[in-house]
């Protein structure tokens, strides 16, 4: 017998069959070098099919899941006879967890079109759906397994979770606890106690959070996540902020800010104090500005007012805005109205010429799909001086998760059009319209935090008479650091060339920190 065939031969009669549970180590014989020399050493796809799935089993037992799951997967593409529907379902588990979720629902939509009874495929493929944001799917899966079992702690908990990603947190609190009662579970725990914090119920969440005895290097993390949502609950949260602004017509805007939140019953209020200096080539302007913003959740309902001050040092001169807006959770998207009257402080030529302007606006958004969202609205502004305009915009977004980032790309197009030019600081185009790609990317990794938002697009409006059109291209980003001690740190940086972006329709430029205490 030759080398090779005797050295393929004595690996498989060596290595005993593995049953493994998620997360509990076993001994296997044979070691990773000895696998690896062994596949180089056939063309055997059911051979490499068994030899694959023994070292995906020996990094399950090392806790190694991500290359557990990518041989496991690769074993079950080359010799899908040798796994049981059991082991299928362990090895959607380990993708689930390598954040390959597409592949997981394969493998369980695999094992459940031939075994519908199967419970445990069914609330893995549960929970999958809900990770993928499926979250309606994920609750009819975890219905069907319920329907079933009752009392089946997983799909109780895969329901309670979607329930309250859905910003149904007052639903889910009964499946948590009924979870709960059948015996301790982190996930369970943790799940309530976010919950309670949803609902305004600080204490309810502390005395739950109190409870959670993590045991992995995940449920330390999640508790930190939860301690870091205790912060947020605090009474007060004083904070400062600052701003700089430019942009290619020569004006320099300097923001700074001191604020308070704090919650008072049901409700959440904010006091602040700002100061800006604003500079052109004609001279300098200075505003004071005070105000008090308030929000109140109500079941489906969200409601939110505010007053405001804006004092010109020079002259004295005080002029007085606000807002008040409505908006609902229909399920299936929002719906929304608001309506403000504004100070426009954002050049000194504004500032000078003391326009404001009132603002009716209507929105509706709709998500017919995981990660599909459409998005629409419409505002009609009157300005104090004589003028007005009607705004829409429309704009589609699909999100997806990728590792610990979520990574969406959408389209963006804006209509807007003023009654005339009126000269009075701000952009006021006929007939503008702008058609915008859009690219985000959100990601997390322990305390700190990063969000990017680069465009590039076409725009294209008359005004005084003279046509104007082009390519347009900018970005947003923002990177934060929750401190130890209740404490967040953020930074932002913006600009482009787009003229919708600001008051002033000029390319812009505008840096950034806020700085917020938890008391």
């Amino acid at each position: 017998m030759k080398t090779k065939e005797l050295l393929i031969l004595l690996l498989l009669l060596g290595m005993q069959a593995a049953t493994v549970h998620a997360g509990t180590p076993v001994a296997l014989s044979g070691d990773e070098q000895s696998y690896r020399e062994a596949l180089k050493a056939t063309t055997d796809r059911a051979e490499q099919g068994l030899l694959r799935k023994k070292l995906g089993m020996l990094y399950v037992s090392r806790e190694q899941y991500d290359k557990a799951a990518e041989e496991l997967f690769l074993a079950l593409s080359l010799s899908p006879q040798a796994f049981t529907d059991e082991e299928r379902v362990r090895t959607a588990r380990y993708l689930s967890w390598s954040d390959k979720l597409k592949d997981a629902e394969a493998i369980l939509r695999s094992v459940l079109s031939g075994a519908p009874e199967n419970i445990e495929a069914r609330d893995e493929l549960a929970k999958v759906l809900s990770w993928s944001d499926r979250l309606g799917e994920a609750i009819a899966e975890a219905d069907r397994v319920l329907a079933a079992s009752p009392g089946d702690r997983q799909a109780l908990l895969v329901k309670a979770n979607a329930l309250r990603w859905q910003g149904k947190s007052k639903e889910s609190i009964t499946l948590y606890q009924k979870n709960l009662s059948a015996g301790e579970d982190f996930d369970a725990r943790l799940g309530l106690a976010h919950a309670y914090l949803d609902t305004g119920n600080g204490e309810a969440a502390r005395e739950n959070g109190a409870l959670l005895k993590p045991r992995t290097a995940s449920h330390e993390k999640e508790l930190s996540k939860l301690q870091d949502a205790f912060c947020a609950e605090k009474p007060i949260r004083p904070g400062v902020q600052y701003a700089y602004y430019s942009d290619s017509d020569e004006n320099r805007v300097n923001r700074y800010a001191l604020f308070s939140a704090f919650r008072m019953g049901a409700g959440e209020y904010e006091l602040r104090y700002g100061f800006l200096e604003a500079q052109d080539p004609k001279g300098r302007e200075r505003v004071e500005e005070l105000s008090m913003n308030t929000s109140l959740r109500k079941g489906i309902f969200s409601a939110g007012a505010g007053l405001a001050t804006a004092q010109q040092q020079d002259n004295g001169r005080t002029t007085v805005g606000g807002h008040a807006r409505v908006d609902s959770d229909l399920g299936w998207g929002t719906a929304g109205v608001s309506a403000a009257r504004e100070v426009l402080t954002d050049t000194a030529q504004l500032i000078r010429n003391g326009i404001t302007r009132e603002v009716e606006t209507s929105s509706l958004t709709q998500r017919p799909l995981a990660g599909l969202l459409f998005a629409e609205s419409y505002s009609h502004a009157e300005y104090s001086d004589d003028n007005s305009a009607d705004d829409a915009h429309v704009s589609l977004k699909y999100t997806v998760k990728a590792g610990g980032a979520r990574i969406a790309a959408g389209y963006r197009y804006r209509y807007w059009n003023f009654k005339r030019q009126s000269g009075g600081g701000y952009f006021d185009p006929h007939n503008f319209t702008a058609h915008l790609a859009v690219l985000s990317l959100y990601a997390e990794h322990d305390k700190f935090y990063f969000f990017a938002e680069p465009y590039a697009g076409r725009q294209e409006f008359t005004r005084y008479g003279a046509r104007s059109f082009g390519n347009i291209a900018g970005a947003s980003a923002s990177a934060g650091w929750n401190m130890l001690g209740c404490s967040s740190l953020e930074i932002s940086a913006e600009g482009g060339n787009y003229a919708g972006a600001t008051a002033s329709g000029f390319s812009y430029s505008q840096v950034g920190f806020r700085l917020i205490l938890y008391i």
